[in-house]
């Protein structure tokens, strides 16, 4: 029985192939508008069972592949009848190179050695992708091949002061099967300061954009702090995908037409450009204010506060909270002049956040008095922009005074021992046992035979005069340099800058950016400030050349030095892949110095 059935079912089709050849008619679709250097498809459906196409060359389109064939069938039994159709689509996948109107002429589809020519086509191929579609009209009116694929770039807020954040999120919309993401080429991003959040893998969920279900996935997310005010115009981004698209098998034999292959084709997107509107901040901006916008807390610590002469201090300058944290400039603590400073060292815990950075940024600096008194450190003001509130807010913290006594310059007396003030730090104590017991003796020596005032008595007394008048010059000539404090620092100018060049080493196996570019910036501004004998107030990055040129640093490296500090300024804030390496840094650093200690 089943074999007759398939007896029944062989002969019925070979009996309609030639009905089918009679009766085929060709439908050809492709895009009515596509943009120069894109890739689209021509299509030709074929109500029967076509063998092949002949495709005419065409001025103006590239061939890239093609033609793949997938064939479909179906059959029903109505009434005892049995009815059957059939289908057969080849499919190009071209390139227009040159804008304009391009006609395809009609294409010659055989079947059972007959021809059928298609309908004639013609496609207007604008300038660019942007252009296709302002002119193409909205998304509902798109081709469907057009609403199965898109990318699409949407900011949380398109309205905000400058300095405040918002986010800048790609996503990937389909009904399509993706395979891959082959390329992505996102926006250029000058005129923000940009921390990107994104996920390394692409994860989709279902959502339904104008009543059609569509598989979206997250392609990019990215916090933008704008560094301007206006509107600012992102531009389009775009990406080129792998899609998966299921095709039939055409082996020509009868179990073909009912299993199918997996072709893989490259599809590029293109997302709309978004404008967003940044509001300058009010003015007159108050004193204090370093381009702080967000919620921040200011909090500055001195300790101790009551200490004694050549004792340290240490002062810490603190800021918290969420904003452009990254761009606070941190407010500079005035000390008096008998203090001896140091540079600052900076310690940030800082984490990106949906609303720009969060956490702390400090600055600890230490102090040493020189001589006693009470001392002020004046009342430090931060202020800062709250975009909540519409308005600034002014934080102060001090002022603080700090007490300093004399150095203890009497050591207590210990067992009956007399303590004098030496001229230094160190005391002489003599313990009373300087009385000796008479020596006795039986031997007596005439005048000749005396020790005091022969040749060996004068030399014994010469050598220690002498040792004496040496030791007196040479404890002279450190106590005068040691009293010479900027004669001091510049000659240990070079190891302080190597030590603090040591730690910058750490940080690059520890590969902290932001740490590294920190301490390297200190260690060429404490050099130079150590080198030059000057104090780090008085340098500036606008004075600096003519300091080191007044001191008989040379031109060369001079520019070296400077140069080297605006890159690492610069590196401190800048994405990776805009900055230099920080091994190149580090022996840059090196190599500047070893040239001013050369010439100096």
């Amino acid at each position: 029985m089943a074999l007759i059935r398939l007896l029944t079912l062989v002969t019925f089709m070979t009996a309609s192939i030639a009905a089918w050849a009679d009766d085929l008619k060709v439908e050809v679709s492709a895009p009515s508008q596509v943009a120069v250097g894109r890739n689209f498809q021509v299509a030709y459906v074929a109500n029967g069972d076509a063998e092949s196409v002949t495709m005419p060359e065409v001025d103006g389109l590239t061939v890239l592949m093609g033609p793949s064939v997938s064939r479909s069938a179906s059959y029903s039994v109505v009434n005892g009848k049995m009815e059957s159709s059939k289908q057969t689509t080849f499919t190009y996948v071209v390139k227009a190179t040159k804008t304009g109107t391009i006609k395809i002429p009609p294409a010659k589809i055989s079947a059972s050695g007959k021809s059928v020519t298609s309908s004639a086509i013609t496609i207007n191929v604008v300038e660019s992708a942007a252009a296709a579609q302002s002119q193409a009209g909205s998304s509902a009116n798109a081709k469907s091949n057009d609403d199965d694929l898109f990318i699409r770039q949407v900011l949380t807020r398109t309205s905000l002061y400058e300095g405040e954040a918002t986010q800048l999120v790609t996503k990937v919309y389909a009904r399509v099967n993706l395979s891959q993401l082959s390329d992505y080429a996102p926006s250029k991003l000058s005129e923000f300061v940009v921390s990107d959040l994104s996920d390394s893998n692409i994860s989709f969920k279902t959502e339904y954009v104008n009543g059609k279900e569509y598989q979206v996935g997250e392609i990019s997310r990215k916090v933008l702090i704008p560094q301007k005010s206006g509107k600012i115009v992102i531009e389009p981004c775009s990406a080129e995908f792998v899609v998966k698209r299921r095709v039939r098998r055409s082996g020509g034999g009868f179990f073909d037409d009912f299993f199918d292959d997996v072709q893989l084709t490259r599809q590029t997107v293109r997302s709309p450009q978004v404008t967003l509107n940044v509001k300058p901040l009010p003015e007159p901006k108050p004193a204090g204010f370093t381009g702080g916008v967000g919620q921040f807390k200011f909090k500055v610590n001195v300790s101790p506060l009551e200490t004694k002469v050549d004792n340290s201090v240490q002062v810490r300058v603190n800021v918290e909270g969420t904003g452009n944290l990254k761009l606070v400039g941190l407010p500079k603590p005035q000390f008096h002049q008998d203090f001896d400073t140091f540079d600052p060292t900076p310690k940030n815990n800082i984490a990106d956040g949906a609303n720009g950075a969060s956490g702390s940024r400090s600055d600890e600096y230490l102090i040493i008095p020189r001589r006693d008194g009470k001392f002020e450190i004046p009342q430090m003001q931060f202020s800062y922009f709250d975009p909540q509130q519409g308005k600034y807010v002014k934080l102060t913290q001090g002022p603080f005074t700090i007490d300093v006594a004399k150095s203890d310059g009497t050591a207590p007396q210990q067992g009956g021992a007399v303590s004098f003030a030496g001229s230094g730090p160190e005391k002489v104590t003599y313990t009373g046992s300087d009385l000796r017991y008479l020596h006795r003796t039986n031997t007596l020596s005439g005048r000749g035979d005396f020790f005091v005032f022969s040749p060996l008595f004068w030399v014994l007394i010469l050598i220690p005069i002498v040792g004496m008048v040496v030791l007196f010059f040479i404890f002279r000539q450190r106590a005068f340099d040691n009293a010479n404090a900027g004669l001091v620092k510049s000659r240990k100018a070079n190891k302080m800058a190597r030590r603090r060049l040591k730690q910058a080493a750490k940080y690059i196996k520890e590969d902290k950016r932001e740490a590294f570019f920190d301490e390297v910036m200190r260690a060429l501004w404490g050099y130079l400030s150590d080198k030059l004998t000057l104090s780090l107030s008085e340098l500036t990055k606008d004075n600096a050349r003519e300091k080191m040129a007044s001191h008989g640093v040379s031109q060369e490296a001079a520019d070296s030095f400077m140069s080297l500090l605006d890159e690492c300024e610069f590196a401190r804030y800048a994405p990776a892949n805009l900055s230099a390496t920080m091994d190149d840094v580090y022996r840059r650093a090196a190599e500047v110095i070893e040239k001013i200690e050369a010439k100096k």
